[in-house]
């Protein structure tokens, strides 16, 4: 599998260097990412985020392009609660946090519909490779504190690649893009047998700078 994604992210790097036929756009926005479980005993956990990087799309025929693209994400959430034991307060909360590279290899379809206006489509798959993971708790019971953070792959079973299949609609005024797009993660996070699975799914709203 990671051979795959090497052999994946290697070629798409290649599609870079055609640069000189290719327009370039640098892209950051916000990142909504919801991870889902199969059992119905747990539900969904929420984050949020953002991301930015580039892309250059390469002209196919007519007014089809294709846009490999490297970009950085981090997603973030933290849920916690506070009470009393004995009338003691007390206190407990968890943080998580990932940072990953992403690669989409999207195919475009893009109409104008003025002068220096135009608005497209996109759609196609999106290979993510997780740099760090990581789950910090805390808590506190009166005067004591304490807090540690866990490297979530260190756990074999996390998984750190995902391959992610969507899509979506981008507006352009002159220089100007803004998008929506939103993507399925195709991965089980969880590679253990007995593990229950889960899929990650991010929903995406970009502004970028075409050059």
């Amino acid at each position: 599998m990671k051979k795959f994604f090497s052999t994946l992210l290697a070629a798409s790097l290649m599609l870079l260097g055609t640069q000189a036929f290719a327009q370039m756009s640098v892209n950051a926005g916000y990142l909504n990412s919801t991870q889902s479980f199969q059992d119905s005993n747990s539900k969904s956990i929420n984050s949020n985020g953002a991301y930015a990087g580039v892309s250059f799309n390469i002209p196919v025929a007519g007014e089809f392009g294709f846009a490999p693209g490297v970009y950085y994400s981090l997603i973030t959430n933290k849920s916690g609660g506070a009470g009393t034991i004995l009338g003691i307060p007390a206190s407990a909360s968890s943080t998580f946090m990932e940072h990953a590279i992403n690669v989409p290899l999207y195919f475009n379809y893009g109409r104008d519909l003025a002068r220096d206006t135009n608005v497209f489509v996109y759609a196609g798959p999106t290979l993510q490779y997780g740099l760090a993971s990581t789950t910090k708790l805390a808590g506190g019971v009166g005067e004591f504190s304490g807090d540690r953070t866990y490297n979530n792959y260190d756990n074999q079973n996390y998984n750190r690649f995902n391959v992610y299949l969507g899509g979506g609609i981008g507006f352009q005024v002159s220089a100007i893009q803004i998008t929506v797009g939103y993507d399925y993660g195709m991965m089980n996070l969880y590679k253990g047998d007995n593990a229950t699975k889960t899929h990650r799914s991010n929903l995406k709203l970009g502004l970028g700078f075409v050059f």
